[in-house]
């Protein structure tokens, strides 16, 4: 049997394209790994084959494995060691000949330790915000505020002030409630400190209107008030905590709020109402409550963290997506959070699992912006289960073949320079009375700016594709190769997709520019400033 190979677009691990007129290849066969290979250990993989001289006799000059020089005994039989790192590889074998002729074998091995689908992956996510970055999220905020809608904001919190009516309405209780606040203007700043963000905020000409529900022995009533001032000024540092699911929640210690100017219009309410529910109180509690309420999405957004359960389209599939916060730390340098993550494609959970590849902590260094580190088991998870649904299995164009998945795609360091890439193992198209085909594909991971700029996503660069013939047919002479490329191309459009759903930092108000993305420890590490 015969293994020719046909590189379209980029070689892989260091093989060469065969174009135009080519010297007839030495004969080729590689008979250990098999193909599709999964193991639960990394270390010293043994490659074997089988090499002779093609027809016309030129000698056999040497065979390589990945770059490692393969011994060679007089029967033409071939061995190699080669290191298996946890995740995808490509084992590339490449035998030469005297007279320049080249046949190459590619194919996958994968190791790691099968978990379920749906498992919790620890640490899934890590993000670290500068001192800068938070300065200027700050900024935007200001920005912001003055189109929010603070009377929704504030709306759950009424009454905002009450007193008499633990136990319910009772012969003398009163109760404010907040209508409307509008401001004409607002500065927030944001500096982080150990514990926290110190939280300095100004709103300008704040004016709240509301009404007040109460009683006098027993006598009922309801009369509107306003309250207004010629600016709230409001410090105190900003606790964030771990809410489970619900992301981050915040707490302002020890506020302190200014308010010069203060003017209250309350016609008709009771003396005593008004020594029971001071209306002052009202804008000294709502002034901080807002501009905290308003503040917490913003860094949960920044943060990745998102807010409670997530149903998402993928390929008209629905994923369900989970993030919980497992630490959050501050220093006057930045803040850092960490992210547990759970994920299921519906439909996926009887899939066999995933190959789960142990992760260091990640080392994220925000510069004067935001820097992540995404886990690729979090990415391996979701691709191993929309493998499981056949969602990458494809129709190649004008034939009746099919591309198929004989393993779940991985992302993983290249060995030889750290960078992440993405693997399409040892995928089959069976060409019928043609015979077989694997292919193999590798993949770059870049980083793009989605949402007007707002936020990140990762994008997969141009696939390099190894093409293997399995049977005596060439590669060439099956005229598939453009079939082939345009449907490992599709294949990367639909995983492209359903990377975009991992939640990337995104931040109302500001750009997310000079993004770059390296790998390190089993992380996918993305880097980014803000303007």
């Amino acid at each position: 049997m015969r293994h020719l190979a046909l590189l379209v677009a980029f070689p892989v691990v260091g093989s060469a394209c065969i174009v135009g007129e080519q010297p007839d290849p030495p004969l080729l066969r590689v008979t250990s790994p098999q193909r599709s290979l999964i193991q639960d250990h990394t270390g010293p993989l043994v490659v074997t084959g089988t090499v002779a001289p093609n027809p016309t006799g030129a000698a056999v000059d040497r065979v390589t494995v990945n770059d490692t020089r393969a011994t060679i005994q007089s029967d033409g039989t071939f061995t190699a060691t080669i290191d298996l790192p946890a995740g995808a590889t490509l084992i590339h074998t490449v035998a030469t000949d005297a007279a320049g002729g080249i046949a190459t074998d590619t194919r996958s091995a994968l190791a790691g330790e099968r978990r379920a689908p749906g498992s919790s992956i620890q640490n899934a996510i890590a993000a670290s915000i500068s001192a800068p970055a938070f300065t200027q999220i700050g900024r935007a905020a200001g920005q912001l505020i003055k189109s929010a809608d603070l009377k929704a904001l504030i709306a759950p919190l009424n009454p905002v002030v009450h007193a008499g009516d633990e136990a319910g309405p009772d012969c003398l209780y009163g109760q404010a409630f907040v209508d409307n606040i509008t401001i004409t203007d607002a500065r927030i700043s944001l500096a982080p400190v150990a514990g926290g963000l110190q939280l300095s905020a100004t709103l300008d000409h704040p004016d709240i209107t509301g009404h007040a529900r109460y009683a006098v022995s027993c006598v009922n009533g309801q009369s509107n008030f306003e309250i207004k001032a010629t600016s709230a000024s409001i410090s105190g540092v900003l606790a964030l905590s771990i809410n489970g699911a619900s992301g981050l929640s915040t707490q302002l210690l020890s506020p302190a709020v200014q308010l010069p100017g203060l003017d209250i219009t309350a016609t008709g309410i009771p003396g005593a109402i008004l020594d029971l529910i001071p209306l002052e109180k009202v804008i000294q509690l709502v002034a901080p409550t807002a501009a905290r309420l308003f503040v917490t999405p913003l860094l949960n957004d920044a943060l990745g963290t998102l807010t409670g359960p997530q149903k998402l389209p993928v390929l008209g599939q629905t994923l369900d997506l989970q993030v919980t916060p497992s630490a959050v730390a501050f220093t006057p340098s930045g803040g850092d959070v960490m992210l547990d993550m759970k994920l299921m494609i519906e439909g996926a959970e009887h899939s066999p699992g995933f190959l789960f590849t142990p992760n260091g902590a990640p080392a994220l260094e925000p510069g004067g912006g935001l820097a992540l580190g995404i886990a690729d088991d979090l990415a391996n998870e979701a691709l191993a289960q929309l493998a499981a649904k056949g969602l990458l299995n494809l129709q190649l164009p004008g034939t009746t073949a099919q591309l198929r998945l004989t393993s779940p795609p991985m992302i993983s360091a290249d060995p030889a320079d750290g960078k992440l890439r993405l693997i399409l193992p040892d995928m089959m198209v069976m060409l019928g009375a043609k015979g077989r085909m694997a292919v193999n594909a590798q993949i770059s991971l870049a980083l793009q700016p989605a949402d007007g700029g707002t936020s990140l996503a990762i994008e997969l660069g141009t696939p390099a594709i190894a093409l293997d013939s399995l049977d005596d047919v060439p590669v060439a002479d099956s005229g598939l190769a453009p079939a082939i490329q345009t449907t490992t191309n599709d294949q990367r459009g639909s995983i492209t997709d359903l990377l975009k759903n991992i939640p990337l930092p995104k931040v109302g108000g500001l750009t997310l520019a000079d993004p770059s993305v390296t790998g390190g420890r089993g992380y996918v590490l993305v880097k980014t400033t803000l303007k």
